[in-house]
């Protein structure tokens, strides 16, 4: 299965993917696109049931939602890349980085964890039944509260608006069938498997993907580094000059 994909970027530039965070789309990697499109093929993908993408077929898992991403890039002529994912995007761009090794050049993991324990995963079902009785609607404002600092929920509400409406838009058997598997998660026996350069890139006030649990993570790849930014969650909406920079700097080798 192919799904919707966004490209800027002058042609033969090296190919920079991006993977969303749940409950929201390729649009959350707009201010990425005007930082690096100048100097990379900034690639912008919509995970399943999200953005413009279909659903996957019932009781998919992380390795289907990977696949599906590698083959929507080779349909591009995408074959060698560097790769970044944030919370549940960067989940999926542990088995890209995984099952399609060989592709990914570089590996950007961001405001993610690499397990989910037993009291998460009941909050992700607790989630889960409330999508499903009484709609997306749910999540809007409990999200945008873990997502972003107080300071800059108040000092940005056109920007929080933005990522609302990217919530809001979100089909619910997206957000399900994104939540089930996130509640399944436990990649930390193939995290020693990844031999590609990594950056594990934490929100310095991320209450969701704490600094210190992904700096245990981190510590778990063979060829990572780890770095912090001034950030709740969503870091590269919240700190998208930093962000932005920090990637860049990673991918170029610096």
């Amino acid at each position: 299965m192919t799904l919707a994909i966004h490209i800027d970027g002058p042609a033969g530039a090296p190919p920079l993917v991006f993977l969303h965070a749940i409950a929201t789309s390729a649009a959350l990697w707009r201010p990425q696109v005007e930082q690096l499109s100048q100097r990379f093929g900034v690639v912008r993908v919509d995970l399943p049931g999200h953005g413009a993408s279909a659903l996957l077929p019932e009781g998919a898992g992380f390795a289907d939602y990977a696949d599906a991403v590698a083959e929507t890039l080779s349909t591009h002529g995408i074959d060698r890349f560097s790769l970044v994912g944030m919370s549940f995007g960067a989940m999926v761009a542990m088995q890209v980085a995984l099952r399609h090794a060989a592709r990914v050049e570089r590996l950007v993991l961001a405001c993610c964890a690499a397990r989910t324990p037993p009291p998460v995963a009941a909050m992700w079902h607790e989630r889960i039944a409330m999508v499903e009785r009484e709609g997306i609607e749910t999540q809007v404002e409990t999200s945008l509260d873990r997502w972003f600092t107080p300071d800059f929920a108040a000092a940005s509400p056109q920007t929080l608006d933005g990522v609302r409406g990217m919530i809001r838009q979100t089909p619910a058997a997206g957000f399900v069938a994104a939540a089930r598997i996130i509640a399944t998660l436990d990649h930390m026996a193939l995290l020693p498997k990844l031999a590609m350069p990594c950056l594990v890139l934490a929100g310095a006030e991320d209450k969701a993907a704490a600094p210190a649990m992904m700096q245990d993570f981190a510590a778990h790849i063979p060829t990572a580094r780890f770095a912090t930014l001034p950030a709740a969650h969503l870091a590269n909406v919240e700190a998208p000059g930093a962000f932005g920079e920090t990637i860049a700097r990673f991918v170029e080798g610096q």
